[in-house]
């Protein structure tokens, strides 16, 4: 069914979405607009609102405050 389907593309995003934020520099992390591209490089095609809620519904924050000096 395409709504089993979908759950799946959007678990496999976001599996693809952590691991980027975990593998990021944490002096320099990456902003919505770094995580689209790193995203479409994995051939998923979202706009930066959609990483924006996915990043925040996985409980990560924005970049500036997941930054570490």
């Amino acid at each position: 069914t395409l709504k089993g389907g979908n759950i799946v593309a959007t678990f496999n995003i976001k599996k693809a979405l952590g691991k980027i934020i975990l593998n990021e520099d944490k002096r320099n992390p990456l902003n919505d607009d770094i995580l689209v591209s790193e995203l479409a490089k994995q051939n998923y095609k979202l706009a930066r609102r959609t990483v924006a809620k996915y990043r925040d519904q996985m409980g990560y924050p924005v970049a500036r405050l997941r930054k570490k000096i």
